[in-house]
């Protein structure tokens, strides 16, 4: 009989957690495999929504936390997160030995985690590798990860060629498609009305969504910038209203969310949640008239909901484009174009054809 394997899957943020439940539920209810959950980062913190709380709710057991981050929100703060972080995984790891660790994606977190288990002699297996984002220090840190991994599940033919052009050898590669697209077909969406009451929206309105990350490199994107951007939004689009969720926890990501806050007091129009969790994000997707923001999101999972996204900035530079997206820079009079372009009926049918790149 062969030796049931000791999966272990590290999570810090609502977005790669939420991609993966299709999956863990999958290992979990697997008997060759035991599943460990180490949870950090902003799933412990009240402004993040206490997001450990939904993780708990879809039946995963938690094997360790790991509050590594502070409240504070700049640079030397989060360098000191990482160190912590360093210890509390090394520690982890160096009793438990797991078969293998799962990471995703491109978060600065990640670093601490995967040098650990390097050193430890643990086999790290990548999800989203390979993927090129070049307004943001997240380009840097996925291609290190991905050179400290050991199995690579990218989310496109192209990401998988670009693994293959950093070195790695073809048997350790996949191309798996992106798992949040798995995630789509696999959750019962909220009905509307119960949605639209959840979330205190008038369901007679159009709904844009809206999310807003720093962006990492250039900085331009801050509370000062995120203000103006919401008045003119207002003005040019009086019957919309907007739905915002949180930014996360990167440098100055904190102090976006405390104007977004403020302006969701301030105007009856703008809500703000900490997050929706996957079942309603994928919901209002589905309702949604356009989503506007830097978010990953738009440019892979919008698509599958035939969703026009409005993407702003350099952060998701480089990364593979669906029909569904409109790139524009940081001008607010660009933004507002690209958002009408949202409404041509002759762009949202050449959508509505189109399947997404990144998987079904």
């Amino acid at each position: 009989m062969s030796k049931i394997k000791n999966i272990t899957f590290f999570t810090s943020i609502r977005s790669e957690y939420g991609v993966m439940i299709p999956f863990l539920k999958k290992i979990q209810n697997d008997s060759n495999f035991n599943l460990k959950l180490l949870v950090g980062g902003a799933h412990l913190l009240e402004e993040h929504g206490n997001t450990i709380d939904e993780i708990i709710k879809d039946g995963f057991e938690i094997d360790c936390k790991l509050p590594f981050l502070e409240n504070e929100n700049d640079s030397r703060a989060l360098t000191r997160a990482m160190s912590k972080l360093q210890l509390q995984i090394g520690e982890y790891l160096a009793n438990k030995i797991p078969d293998i660790l799962i990471v995703v994606g491109d978060r600065f977190e990640l670093l601490p985690v995967v040098s650990a288990a390097l050193v430890l002699g643990v086999p790290i297996a990548h999800l989203s590798g390979g993927d090129v984002t070049e307004g943001a220090i997240d380009n840097q840190i996925r291609h290190a990860v991905s050179k400290m991994s050991h199995l690579h599940f990218a989310g496109t033919e192209t990401s998988k060629k670009n693994l293959l052009k950093m070195g790695e050898e073809e048997w350790r590669v996949f191309n798996v498609g992106e798992p949040g697209i798995d995630c789509i077909s696999s959750i019962d969406l909220v009905d509307k009305k119960e949605l639209y009451l959840d979330l205190n929206l008038d369901e007679s309105r159009p709904t844009a969504i809206v999310t807003v990350h720093p962006e990492t490199i250039s900085n331009v994107i801050n509370s000062e910038y995120v203000t103006v951007l919401f008045t003119r939004l207002l003005i040019e689009f009086p019957t919309h209203q907007f739905l915002v969720t949180a930014s996360n926890f990167d440098l100055g990501g904190n102090l976006i969310n405390e104007t977004l806050k403020q302006l969701s007091c301030k105007f009856n129009h703008i809500k703000f949640v900490n997050s929706l969790g996957q079942k309603r994000y994928y919901s209002i997707l589905k309702y949604a008239d356009f989503m506007l923001g830097n978010s990953s999101s738009g440019i892979i999972e919008a698509q599958s909901f035939f969703l026009p996204v409005v993407n702003i900035g350099t952060r998701q530079e480089g990364r593979e484009r669906n029909v569904n997206t409109i790139d524009v820079g940081l001008e607010i009079d660009d933004i507002i174009v690209a958002a009408r372009k949202t409404q041509d009926i002759n762009f949202r049918n050449l959508i509505e054809k189109s399947e997404n790149l990144y998987g079904n």
